[in-house]
This record gives C-alpha cells, structure tokens and sequence, in this order.
C-alpha cells in the first residue's frame, strides 16, 4: 500500500462500503477491520478527500489516512511474516502483556520514522536498520518490564 491517490480512493471507498455494510474483498477487509480499531476517524472518512489532511481528533493532530496506511503496511508485514522479524517482534511484545493495539503503534512509529526519513533523504528504506530499530524497542520493552 502507498501514499498515493489510488490508496486514498480505495480507503474512501472502504468506509463507505463499511458504512454500508457491504462485502469485501480481503484486502478492503483489512482495511475496514483497521477503521475498526479507530471509530474516532469516522468522521474524517465522510469528509471525503478532506481526510487526507491532518486534523485534530480527541485532542491531537493527526492524518487518519497516513496513520491508516501505515497500519496496514504493518499490519500485512505482520501477516504475511515478511520481514520476519516485525511478526517476531509483535508476537514477543503481546507475550510481555503489551496490548495489541499499542504494539501495532509501537511498531508503526519505528516504521514511520525510518520510512519518512529516508524519504526525506530520498534513500532507499534498510532492512537493516528496520530490524535493529525494532529489536532496540523489544530490548526497551523488555528491560522495562525488568524495572516494573
């Protein structure tokens, strides 16, 4: 999934299908069951192409369609296994008792961050420093959990 016009059509499309109560396919459902976790985006999805504009939403500014596509990716990194150590990561963090939710976020900001800033850079995105970004928030995770 992209940050590009036809992934904010299709998400727009996904709300009002889910709004509708229409079927879908697999992926539209995933998309759905992500606007799920995030009933306080609904409003901005009947605002139509507005929600691809930050917004503030219970209090802070956020772009549901950026977050959105970005939960997806990780979401499907997650799924899929690929890379492996995003799936490994998320399975030892839930076993810490993290909440799901707050993992997907937790691996999403590490994602985001690396994401946008290599684009910024117009670098290529690293596997590399992916992985070892993510292992650094389980070992935090984990030696937080030591403390607690």
């Amino acid at each position: 999934m992209k940050f590009d016009k036809e992934t904010q059509e299709r998400i727009l499309r996904v709300a009002a299908d889910r709004n509708q109560g229409k079927d879908m396919e697999e992926v539209d459902e995933s998309i759905a069951y992500i606007m799920d976790m995030h009933p306080e985006f609904d409003q901005a999805w009947e605002m139509g192409e507005m929600a691809v504009y930050p917004q503030e939403i219970e209090g802070k500014v956020v772009n549901p369609f950026v977050h959105t596509v970005l939960h997806v990716i990780v979401d499907q990194q997650i799924r899929d296994e690929a890379p492996d150590f995003v799936a490994q990561a998320y399975k030892d963090l839930v076993d810490m008792g993290i909440d799901q939710h707050e993992v997907l976020h937790h691996l999403i900001s590490v994602y985001a961050d690396l994401y946008f800033t290599t684009f910024r850079r117009g670098d290529n995105f690293s596997n590399l420093d992916y992985q070892e970004r993510i292992k650094q928030l389980v070992q935090a995770a984990k030696e937080g959990m030591e403390e607690g």
